[in-house]
């Protein structure tokens, strides 16, 4: 049985790195934040359109590792019609319930792109947060 699931979620990293989607900078933007992981080197901006307060469109570059560019285009698989407050709850355990599951080691990657759409929308919405890896990640 954890064959099985081993190979859905090698499948699922494969699929959205080989081909990513909304990777390349968004120029008629709301907002955008840049995001990096220190212990990896990979970095991410996010491009978001906002309209009553939901995202219309998702864009992003950087410098991905494999996991950091699936998960980035993985996310925008759920992004619209979201409201943000449920955005400002994903963490790693959405993405595992989504079945876009990594090992302990590259959890921080597989975050990346939450944390800086997370941020993004702190930052539009002037609530003087900032979410960091330790929010999304519960050991």
């Amino acid at each position: 049985m954890w064959l099985f699931w081993a190979k859905q979620e090698n499948m699922i990293l494969q699929a959205y790195s080989k081909n990513p989607v909304y990777n390349h900078e968004l120029k008629d933007f709301t907002i955008q934040y840049h995001e990096w992981n220190f212990i990896c080197g990979d970095d991410i901006t996010v491009f978001l359109k906002i309209d009553w307060d939901k995202i219309v469109d998702y864009w992003y570059a950087g410098n991905l590792s494999t996991v950091s560019l699936a998960s980035a285009g993985f996310l925008s698989e759920f992004l619209f019609d979201v409201t943000f407050d449920d955005i400002l709850t994903w963490n790693y355990e959405f993405l595992s319930w989504k079945w876009f599951v990594v090992s302990t080691k590259r959890k921080r990657a597989s975050v990346l792109p939450i944390l800086a759409l997370r941020n993004a929308i702190h930052q539009y919405l002037a609530d003087w947060k900032t979410d960091d890896f330790d929010d999304l990640i519960e050991e």
